[in-house]
């Protein structure tokens, strides 16, 4: 039995994916499984897959899981999960090229203590200097971010327990997973990480950012920037993450940013990148899975082990400095 299990999840990922299985294949830590689950792609991934398997020699086991249709990022790795057999499991994203040092950086700093649910990675977008993602964060307008997006890539040199981990480059617990649950297919893709960080901090688990676990990043090369895809997700999936996990309390302890946050939210997208009808389609959607989510929240909130003042010294204030001047600067310039 491997003590790592990776999962990389593909979708039309010609030309990525073979990047990302050379980076595996020359990974330090050796005792650990690649599942590649197929999501139904249209292109020639799964040609171009088989034949890198068939023709160059990688030290992990591969096992390709083939799918006849899309379940996103969130029902792909479910799939991988239900064959995955490590005590840990690692998510990457195929666009995602991992260091060499990647995978034994994480289990090194999950080993050291059994209180870490998930370990987060430094994503560098690919070719450049900045990052990516330094782990994830949650502002106080009740929102995931990306810690440390667009800046330098000498900065967030510090290991240190944050609030959550990007999905396209992290290490999980799989006693975590067997307490708190995985991530909802019902996201299907985008802030379904978000989602699993909040049940995380909801129930005790620590998220460590490993800032020597590297990762260089395609950013987005699947699903697009702005498409219409990434932008209903987004406005869609970021509703369900505060129906599901948010104490009351808390929501009104942070009104006066959430209506901020929903206020900035619309001005982007619905009128500065013109998607009127898509963000009224998304919120429409979000509301109409309101019963299930409710009950989703319901079974969240039983098992809490942290209280609203917990949860809310672990969120990042919404007029801290580095968060207002990088939202403002992606909201001129994005």
């Amino acid at each position: 039995m491997p003590k790592v299990s990776t999962i990389i999840v593909n979708y039309n990922g010609n030309g990525l994916i073979t990047g990302c299985l050379k980076a595996l294949g020359a990974q330090s830590f050796e005792d650990f499984e690649v599942l590649v689950v197929d999501n139904g792609s249209l292109d020639d991934s799964l040609h171009e897959i088989r034949a890198f398997l068939k023709e160059t020699a990688i030290a992990p086991p591969v096992k390709l899981i083939s799918l006849n249709k899309n379940l996103g990022f969130a029902g792909g790795n479910l799939e991988g999960l239900k064959q995955a057999s490590g005590e840990y499991i690692a998510l990457l994203n195929n666009d995602a090229e991992p260091d060499g040092r990647w995978l034994e950086e994480l289990v090194k700093a999950m080993d050291n203590d059994p209180k870490v649910g998930i370990c987060a990675s430094k994503l560098i977008v690919y070719g450049t200097d900045l990052i990516d993602s330094a782990g994830d964060a949650f502002s106080t307008s009740l929102k995931g971010f990306k810690r440390g997006e667009g800046e330098g890539i000498f900065l967030y040199n510090k290991m240190e327990n944050i609030f959550g981990a990007c999905a396209g480059a992290a290490l999980y617990r799989r006693k975590m997973i067997e307490e708190i649950g995985f991530l909802d297919e019902d996201f299907f893709l985008i802030h379904e990480d978000t989602d699993l960080n909040f049940r995380a901090q909801l129930h005790g688990w620590k998220v460590l950012y490993v800032p020597t676990a590297l990762v260089y990043h395609k950013v987005r090369s699947s699903i697009g920037h702005m498409s219409d895809m990434a932008v209903y997700y987004t406005l869609r999936n970021s509703e369900w993450v505060r129906i599901k996990n948010i104490p009351m309390s808390l929501i009104l302890k942070c009104m006066p940013m959430l209506g901020l946050g929903i206020m900035t939210e619309f001005l982007y997208f619905a009128i500065k990148h013109r998607r009127l009808v898509l963000y009224f389609k998304a919120k429409y959607d979000a509301i109409k899975m309101l019963p299930m989510m409710m009950e989703k929240r319901r079974v969240n909130l039983k098992g809490m082990r942290v209280d609203s003042k917990g949860l809310r010294r672990m969120m990042t204030p919404v007029f801290g400095k580095n968060i207002f001047r990088n939202k403002l600067k992606k909201f001129l310039l994005g």
